[in-house]
């Protein structure tokens, strides 16, 4: 069972790497997201799978990593 963690996952390629990676699912992805809710939204409409976690984070901000 991969895991996978991708920073920037909300859009560009860091939600097409979510998409692909996702596909699997045997696969676990952790997306790294600034803006949580949206992100969510986004990938319940464009994705609804069930191996996708999202944690809010700003790599710019050490504390909220931990």
């Amino acid at each position: 069972m991969p895991s996978y963690v991708i920073t920037g996952a909300s859009r560009g390629i860091g939600f097409e790497f979510l998409r692909q990676l996702s596909a699997d699912p045997d696969s676990t992805v952790i997306g790294l997201v600034r803006d949580k809710e949206s992100t969510e939204g986004k990938v319940q409409k464009e994705l609804r799978r069930d191996n996708i976690h999202l944690i809010k984070a700003d790599l710019k901000d050490h504390d909220s990593l931990k």
